[in-house]
């Protein structure tokens, strides 16, 4: 048998060739008084890995045929390299056959009191991930005990596509696995479904309330769609309760 060969890392560049490629865009894009700050600057964004050193071939461009400026496009460049997107599969898996562009799952991660482990979140960005979040928490911290905090710490972690995979997995093995548990038959029962059927027989985890309570603005928002035409889209995509 032979032995299974291995894939090469590819090779880091040197300091040398590091300093190479950002000297010559700080030559093409860059007037002399701005050429130092930006030799810098630079130099610690690709040894960082917070860009490949191959893109300054390309970026950034004079600020005024782009429309950006130069700090900007290397920002953006930065940010899509993080939190890149998913692939077109995995995108209609979760959101449906016409997905929004450039939507994202994110794990928000709330303080203990809430008895939540974590919720997950539909933001095209990290900024909107971390908004949604904090307006998630002071929404629920107003329902559970009567009052928005002034002071909140909270997590916001990208899904990644493995990640998102492994749960998108994991949720219809799940389902599965309860329908052969309760032998059922006939149409499909989806989570959401289930999911209802338990907080009915048993009540809600956090508290009898708590399921009153989001009965309460389940009702109030059909008035509202019915009497204005008026509905309102809810960015959570999943909760998970502490046992």
């Amino acid at each position: 048998m032979k032995p299974r060969k291995t894939k090469k890392a590819p090779a880091t560049p040197s300091d040398d060739e590091f300093k190479e490629a950002v000297d010559k865009c700080v030559k093409r894009i860059a007037g002399p008084k701005e050429a130092e700050y930006l030799q810098v600057w630079l130099l610690e964004v690709v040894k960082n890995n917070a860009i490949p050193v191959s893109l300054l071939e390309f970026i950034p461009m004079p600020a005024a045929e782009v429309g950006k400026t130069r700090f900007d496009q290397i920002y953006d460049a930065a940010m899509s390299l993080v939190f890149p997107g998913y692939s077109q599969s995995t995108s209609e898996k979760l959101l449906g056959p016409a997905p929004k562009k450039n939507m994202k799952i994110w794990r928000i991660i709330l303080p203990e009191k809430f008895k939540i482990t974590h919720v997950l979140i539909r933001a095209i960005s990290f900024q909107q991930a971390f908004a949604l979040g904090c307006d998630y928490a002071c929404r629920m911290s107003l329902r559970l005990y009567g009052k928005i905090p002034v002071d909140m710490t909270i997590r916001v972690i990208f899904m990644t596509e493995r990640s998102l995979r492994r749960y998108l997995n994991l949720r219809w093995a799940n389902r599965t696995s309860r329908r052969r548990k309760l032998k059922l038959e006939g149409r499909e029962i989806s989570h959401r479904q289930l999911n209802g059927v338990r907080l009915v027989a048993l009540g809600s985890p956090k508290s009898h309330l708590y399921s009153v309570a989001r009965y309460c603005e389940r009702k109030d928002l059909d008035r509202v769609l019915k009497g204005k035409g008026i509905s309102r889209e809810s960015p959570v995509e999943a909760e998970s309760g502490k046992k």
